[in-house]
């Protein structure tokens, strides 16, 4: 892997490393696999409200208030290893990161830190990066053909393309949501080839992970998120007539949803689509249905389906029931269960998971 090597290629002369990834991207087993060799000291931000927190299994009860505890506490953790690897740096409390950065300045230390991607940094570590203390590396998301040889290595076999394809698009070539989600895809072998063609089943596990990373929302951020999962892509402009501008930029900021600039008008899609899962299942208000016929009203045409079949297409593609489509129609179940036959016909495709993209296209 050339992260890792990078990484061992700066711990072996001194450099410092700064790698920022999204969470699940990997960021914690590439510092544990890139240091194994060297001798290092590792420590993890948990509690940054504490003074020190990274740092309080090493650091002894003080006997009095120093008069400065940074060049306290670097006199007490004593010989310390040559490299100080730090997980989750954007967790450290201010005391822990001007530790870090002390230990960097005047001890020779070579720091080498994983950070989210998008969190804001301590200012001692962001001064490091900036002084080009440390080098920085963002962690990709996996591309479909390193998709295909983790499930390959995982499934003990080789698995479809349209496989490869439709796992890596739920979860965004995120590592950690593709290990979690293997259990709820339901494989099937045949002829030597794993295939994924029934519906998505969200694991207990992976659903917690998914609603803790959608933790701490804002009312106003929770609507405009919900919005996005049931109408992307959606249009940037109207998406902001819509919600609250504040909280559209702090989601995209947080990294959970993806403005695709490069489009015209640009759209807005939630930068995972496994969100969307757990998103959907809480908008619930009135305030989003009143949203979504804002936005639905205008289904776009879809070559080979008509008026009706595209907009069942539509509706399909946010993931509502056949139900829930016939209330939003006023049609019946078995009406739409029809129509939707004869999309999946006529667009090749198996489930309402492969509709969103072609739509978007």
């Amino acid at each position: 892997m050339a992260e890792r090597d990078q990484i061992r290629t700066a711990a072996r002369d001194g450099g410092g490393v700064l790698v920022a990834g999204p969470a699940g991207s990997g960021r914690t087993r590439l510092l544990t696999e890139a240091l194994a060799p060297f001798s290092h000291l590792l420590v993890r931000a948990r509690a940054a409200g504490v003074p020190f927190g990274a740092f309080a299994h090493l650091l002894p009860d003080p006997e009095h208030t120093p008069v400065n505890p940074v060049v306290w506490a670097a006199a007490a953790l004593g010989p310390i290893p040559p490299v100080l690897a730090v997980d989750d740096a954007h967790l450290l409390d201010p005391s822990s990161a001007a530790l870090v950065a002390h230990l960097a300045e005047h001890h020779g230390t070579t720091p080498i830190v994983t950070v989210a991607a998008g969190a804001p940094l301590p200012e001692p570590i962001a001064a490091l990066w900036r002084d080009g203390a440390l080098t920085r590396i963002d962690l990709a998301p996996l591309t479909v053909r390193e998709t295909g040889r983790l499930l390959a290595a995982a499934l003990g076999g080789p698995a479809d393309l349209a496989t490869v394809r439709r796992l890596h698009h739920t979860t965004g070539g995120n590592l950690r949501l593709i290990t979690e989600l293997l259990p709820g895809t339901g494989m099937t072998l045949a002829g030597g080839v794993w295939r994924w063609d029934g519906e998505l089943t969200l694991p207990p596990r992976l659903r917690q992970l998914l609603e803790a990373e959608l933790a701490g929302l804002t009312p106003a951020e929770t609507a405009a998120i919900e919005l996005v999962a049931l109408t992307e892509p959606v249009d940037l402009d109207v998406l902001l007539t819509l919600a609250d501008h504040a909280a559209v930029a702090q989601l995209e900021r947080r990294g959970l949803i993806t403005v695709l600039r490069d489009t015209s008008p640009p759209r807005v899609r939630l930068a995972c689509p496994l969100h969307a899962h757990v998103v959907r299942d809480r908008a619930t208000t009135l305030g989003v249905r009143d949203g979504l016929a804002l936005i639905g009203g205008a289904t776009p045409r879809v070559e080979g389906l008509s008026a009706r079949e595209a907009e069942v297409a539509r509706l399909a593609s946010w993931n509502l029931t056949n139900r829930e489509i016939a209330d939003w129609l006023v049609l019946s179940p078995r009406t739409v269960a029809n129509h939707l036959c004869r999309v999946y016909t006529k667009l090749g495709v198996n489930n309402r998971a492969d509709l969103a993209p072609l739509l978007a296209a």
